[in-house]
């Protein structure tokens, strides 16, 4: 990645408190973590099955408190430059390091069988830390998430492009935008390339993704926030766009 040394310091924040707050930034980002299983189905297996083997997961973790802050997604490829090389991805989100690696622990552990009558094969496992900059409001349905990989301009720090992403989310809501976004920086199980972090950028139904692109280009493009982020960002690239299903 371009910025390794960056990234780097970024897989070594176990504990919020390492991320210390600064005069010179206007907003405190609260990471939490996401573990990405890009997977294939197996022969026979599909999307529907998935699902159905994710409830059966939520229903086992059920039993045990050490997943009750744990979110579990799983995503299916839409808008993609290579359909074949995955058919979906499941995500399970962690408020910090500690819960995470307790949960996996929990779940090598004791988890084999059930492991075992999973519909896909694992193609990449990543683990990652994200920074939440904005959140949509309402009830989720069948929703839809836009990544791209992304580049800062030289001299720019991750902090930086924060507060301007905050300030963007923010002026970008009081015009009608709904949309969830976040900064990902991929740590273990990553593939090298030339991008800093992983922007993504959610809605809690498909139809909202759309609105929200004509919603950009009517009342947000071109404006002091929108200008202010731009000029922090080198490039973003490789966009691709997924259907997302909630499990619990």
């Amino acid at each position: 990645m371009k910025n390794i040394t960056f990234l780097l310091a970024l897989s070594l924040m176990s504990l919020p408190s390492i991320i210390i707050a600064q005069d010179e930034y206007k907003y405190e980002p609260v990471p939490n973590k996401a573990e990405y299983y890009v997977d294939k189905l197996k022969p026979g297996k599909d999307f529907e099955d998935l699902r159905k083997w994710g409830e059966q997961l939520v229903e086992w973790t059920s039993d045990h408190s050490i997943y009750d802050n744990w979110q579990p997604v799983v995503f299916m490829p839409y808008f993609n430059s290579n359909l074949q090389s995955h058919d979906s991805v499941f995500l399970g989100l962690w408020p910090n390091a500690t819960e995470q690696y307790a949960g996996l622990d929990y779940w090598v552990k004791n988890g084999t069988s059930l492991l075992a009558k999973a519909p896909t094969i694992p193609v990449n496992a990543l683990d990652t830390w994200q920074w939440p900059i904005s959140s949509p409001e309402g009830d989720l349905s069948v929703g839809a998430v836009r990544f791209a990989d992304c580049k800062m301009k030289d001299g720019v720090t991750g902090r930086q492009l924060f507060d301007a992403y905050k300030d963007f989310a923010i002026a970008a809501r009081s015009v009608g935008d709904n949309l969830g976004r976040k900064m990902i920086f991929p740590g273990s199980g990553s593939v090298e390339g030339e991008y800093d972090y992983v922007y993504s950028l959610y809605a809690q139904n498909v139809a909202d993704l759309g609105a929200a692109s004509d919603n950009y280009w009517a009342k947000i493009n071109g404006s002091d926030e929108d200008k202010a982020l731009g000029e922090l960002i080198e490039s973003c690239s490789n966009s691709r766009t997924y259907i997302t299903h909630q499990l619990k």
